[in-house]
């Protein structure tokens, strides 16, 4: 291979991938005979960084890219960050050193994916800077709008705050490398890489390995215990060096500059086993419309009139798949406020999921789910700080779904049946000089000391996915003030 590294702390899995075990961090290391797809030279970062920035923002954000030394060798270092795949939330951060040749390239590689609890970096310092100075134009190229922000978070500066945030790590590990990291003498010989457009500069002879070196860093090996000398001096030629197999990472994403192998083929879905539905309401069973609350932790509030009632749902999914979401049938409390509705038959234990709309031959749909009816205490002990995050951030997407539609949500005791009275958290997109912008308006104001409400009643930022979402959060902050249980609370719905 034609870089070798320190993979001190790191367990080998084959010749070209290593884990750390303490993390799940995966660092690959792949060579591939192909003239690299950078859309620039090294020689012309600020066209190299743009173009970068455009290409990365289809699928996430380019956070910085620079061009370093790896010994005497230029690289380029890039950090990515793309969302977790198949994920309501999350990010996965990428940083690779590529270094390309004429014909060839190198590329060593990092992903370190969040875990568990997401999204917390972004929820502290928010409340820190302010949503007014949050997101910002990228730097280097300010007319991209990513699918993810650049946004002042992701600043170094903020990485020892959070050192064991996935990208306080990539960043420990890439300065790590740059340090200690050498390339193959003779690789880095190689006629250096130019862009169809750039004409080629004229080469230096090739330089010859030096007659005495430093202690290689372990590189790529067999196994973790191989003497490691053979790697570091590498073949004589491109066509000596072989391209290793690598695992499919966990974000469906490649940084420009690192070719992608051909994906393995996605394994046959299993044929489903044909369970039988649930029954839904016999004949003759009286069915009560009721208002659903908000579901934490597999449970569901249901509102019976005035008694909130409390069940364990047997398909969370089916439920969430619909809730809150403009699919419901739903129930006026005036004439600019709604709430989702269900229809309830305790004898069998079912909720019938009532479709808002009806379909092209006239008729009304809906799906069974059945329920298990738990006591309020049950129900009550679910809710967890990891419960409660997630339930919140389902809001955060709520609220982007209720935007989308023309909708706001407020978030508000299930008691409220009337006009929008106090406690009530409002997330809405409004329109502000002619730019969307996402608000968030709570009554009464939570105390100064309240995370990213900082004592205001209302904060706003430039509509983004991420600031749209991130009412989720503020919600939850909010409500932690009322002295009101989460699963006693409802979603109302109106016109923006």
């Amino acid at each position: 291979m034609p870089i070798a590294f320190d993979t001190t702390g790191w367990q080998q899995h084959d010749r070209a991938t290593w884990f750390n075990p303490g993390n799940g961090d995966q660092v690959t290391l792949s060579y591939f005979d192909l003239v690299p797809d950078l859309p620039a030279s090294l020689d012309d970062l600020p066209k190299l960084r743009h173009d970068l920035a455009v290409v990365v923002g289809e699928v996430g954000c380019l956070i910085e890219a620079h061009v370093v030394r790896l010994g005497d060798v230029p690289a380029l270092l890039q950090v990515v960050k793309v969302p977790l795949p198949n994920q309501p939330s999350g990010q996965v951060f990428l940083g690779s050193f590529t270094v390309p040749k004429a014909d060839s390239s190198a590329v060593l590689k990092l992903q370190a994916a969040e875990r568990g609890m997401t999204g917390m970096r972004e929820a502290v310092l928010v409340a820190q800077l302010g949503f007014e100075n949050w997101v910002m134009p990228h730097p280097y190229a300010p007319e991209v709008q990513g699918r993810l922000p650049f946004h002042a978070g992701d600043d170094p500066r903020f990485d020892p705050q959070f050192a064991d945030h996935p990208l306080s790590r990539l960043r420990a590990w890439a300065h790590h490398v740059v340090r200690t990291a050498r390339v193959d003498p003779r690789f880095a010989a190689l006629p250096p890489f130019r862009p169809a457009t750039q004409p080629p500069a004229a080469q230096p002879p090739a330089a010859q390995a030096p007659a005495a070196q430093a202690p290689a860093p372990q590189a790529a090996a067999d196994t973790g215990a191989a003497d490691t000398s053979a790697d570091v001096t590498g073949p004589t030629s491109p066509a000596d060096f072989t391209a290793p197999p690598t695992p499919t990472p966990p974000a469906d994403f490649t940084p420009p500059g690192e070719s992608p192998a051909a994906p393995e083929p996605e394994p046959a879905a299993p044929e489903p086993s044909n369970p039988a539905a649930p029954p839904g309401p016999a004949v003759g069973s009286t069915l009560t419309t009721v208002v659903p609350g908000l579901p934490i932790g597999g449970y569901l509030p249901l509102w019976v009139g005035e008694q909130c009632t409390f069940w364990r749902m047997s398909d969370p999914e089916a439920v969430l798949d619909k809730l809150g979401l403009g699919a419901l049938a739903r129930t006026p409390l005036t004439d600019r406020r709604f709430r989702d509705l269900v229809a309830l038959d305790a004898s069998s234990a079912t909720i019938t999921l009532l479709d808002r709309y009806r379909a092209e031959d006239g008729s009304t749909g809906g799906s069974v789910v059945r329920l298990t009816r738990v006591s309020g205490q049950e129900a009550h002990q679910a809710l967890t700080t990891d419960t409660l995050l997630d339930a919140f951030r389902r809001l955060g997407r709520i609220s982007l779904a209720a935007a989308e539609r023309g909708e706001h949500v407020t978030l508000e005791p299930g008691t409220h049946n009337g006009d929008l009275a106090e406690p009530y958290v409002l997330l809405a997109v409004e329109e502000h000089e002619g730019r969307p912008v996402a608000t968030a308006r709570t009554a009464p104001p939570p105390p100064p000391d309240t995370p990213m409400w900082q004592g205001t009643a209302a904060v706003t930022a430039p509509a983004t996915r991420e600031s749209v979402e991130a009412g989720g959060l503020l919600a939850m902050y909010a409500m932690n003030t009322w002295g009101e249980h989460p699963l006693r609370l409802c979603l109302t719905f109106g016109p923006r």
